[in-house]
């Protein structure tokens, strides 16, 4: 770049800072604009920035800034991608400088101009703010804020980055840990596979208990507040003490009981202290609220076959069923019901002895193996995982000289169950074509 355009740039810029600066109360009345000059303009500015020849550029650029900045959306980001290219090249530290802060009164001027994309603007100023500015932390934190507060589900990098400085800052200012903590923890409710926050988070805290005492300190300064008796729910759950988190989840549901997630949580809490009745209807009424909450109805019926309704197990379990096809999940649940009620009946009704497995347990087994079969033709991502589970049960579904044996018992290839134990069953068993 030459310095007479390096010149007439920032003239150009100059003038234009100072014009915005000074305020539109200030200003005399401007005359008309006429569209053509505006399109003639942004024409020529498009067509060199394409080019990459920006130097030519922004000086149109400036004049549909002066002229009409509401017009164009892309107009201060095609700007500042400019004034990053002649940032880039350029070596002197004072020009470097000017540069940057040109770009960041462009991005201030998107966010103004441009309020359908002012959350991308703030990403903007915050990413040149941290990157090209030495001691801007506190003000790139405060643009990644409020870019997050227009649009809370931008992308990771861009949290990520607030959590960084979070980090990098809470030795000025100590309330910035507990941000970070909970900037990172709202990620993994989001997504729990997030391996960055999670890693992010565990450098944060090693010790569980220390983010109970945080979210503790942080309820006392506003004990009704909403958001800060979560954070204290989430605190105790991952230091796995339910009790307290059933503490605060209860008050939730009471302050705001139509929120379908404080329920859901709440039954998730209730299931781990093994209060499966209080689970179940929480769970219940979470539904009730979201019925897309899908995985409830497993959550049912694994609370169902601790309480050993295994009836009432098996049917949200193929509720569940029915909700979704190509979902295999809830036949290996209900595999799993099935096994659950033979060990009850050996451990129960046969005294713990597994000597005396019948062909009523193994037909039930047998039941579960069918379950499992299910499961992977309906959902192939379950393969591995169901037939893991049937190599399990091998020796324990009717071989060949079982159904010999009991052969009188076949009608219409099918066996009656003839146990109490399987009476909630209430359906005979298929048995194989015997040759």
């Amino acid at each position: 770049m030459t310095s007479t355009m390096r010149s007439i740039i920032n003239a150009v810029s100059l003038g234009f800072i100072v014009l915005v600066s000074a305020g539109a109360q200030n200003q005399p009345a401007q005359p008309r604009v006429e569209q053509s000059e505006v399109l003639k303009n942004w024409s020529l500015f498009s067509e060199y920035q394409k080019n990459g020849d920006c130097n030519t550029a922004v000086p149109y650029g400036w004049n549909v800034v002066r002229m009409d900045p509401k017009r164009f959306k892309t107009l201060f980001t095609k700007m500042g991608e400019c004034y990053y290219n002649f940032y880039e090249k350029e070596t002197d530290a004072e020009k470097r400088k000017a540069y940057a802060d040109t770009m960041v009164m462009l991005y201030e001027l998107g966010i103004r101009h441009v309020p359908d994309r002012a959350s991308t603007y703030w990403l903007s100023k915050a990413y040149a703010l941290e990157n090209y500015f030495e001691g801007k932390e506190l003000d790139a934190i405060a643009a990644y804020e409020a870019a997050i507060s227009i649009d809370p589900k931008i992308e990771f990098a861009y949290v990520d980055r607030l959590g960084v400085l979070y980090v990098k800052t809470a030795s000025e200012v100590p309330e910035n840990k507990q941000k970070a903590i909970e900037l990172y923890r709202k990620v993994l409710e989001a997504d729990p596979k997030n391996e960055v926050a999670g890693d992010r988070l565990k450098r944060l805290v090693s010790d569980p208990r220390e983010l109970i005492e945080i979210a503790e300190k942080q309820l006392a300064t506003a004990p009704n507040d909403i958001e800060k008796i979560w954070n204290a729910a989430q605190a105790y759950i991952q230091a796995e003490q339910y009790v307290g988190a059933e503490k605060y989840l209860q008050r939730l549901v009471k302050m705001s009981p139509q929120t379908s997630n404080y329920w859901n949580e709440l039954g998730k809490v209730q299931q781990r202290e093994q209060k499966f009745k209080q689970a179940i209807e929480s769970y219940e009424k979470a539904l009730s609220l979201n019925p897309a909450l899908r995985e409830n109805f497993l959550n049912i019926t694994i609370c169902h076959r601790e309480l050993r309704n295994y009836s009432a197990a098996r049917n949200y379990a193929l509720r569940a069923a029915q909700r979704e096809r190509g979902w295999g999940r809830p036949y290996m649940e209900i595999a799993e019901v099935y096994k659950a009620s033979v060990e009850d009946c050996i451990r129960n009704s046969k005294g713990g002895d597994w000597s005396k497995l019948d062909i009523n347990d193994k037909l039930v087994y047998k039941l579960a193996w069918d379950s499992y079969t299910r499961a992977k033709n309906v959902d192939g991502s379950l393969g591995n995982e169901a037939e893991l589970r049937m190599r399990e049960l091998s020796t324990l579904v009717p071989s060949r000289e079982d159904y010999f044996f009991h052969r009188d018992k076949i009608k219409d290839g099918k066996i009656e169950l003839d146990s109490p134990c399987y009476s909630w069953i209430g359906e005979p068993v298929p048995v194989p074509t015997l040759r």
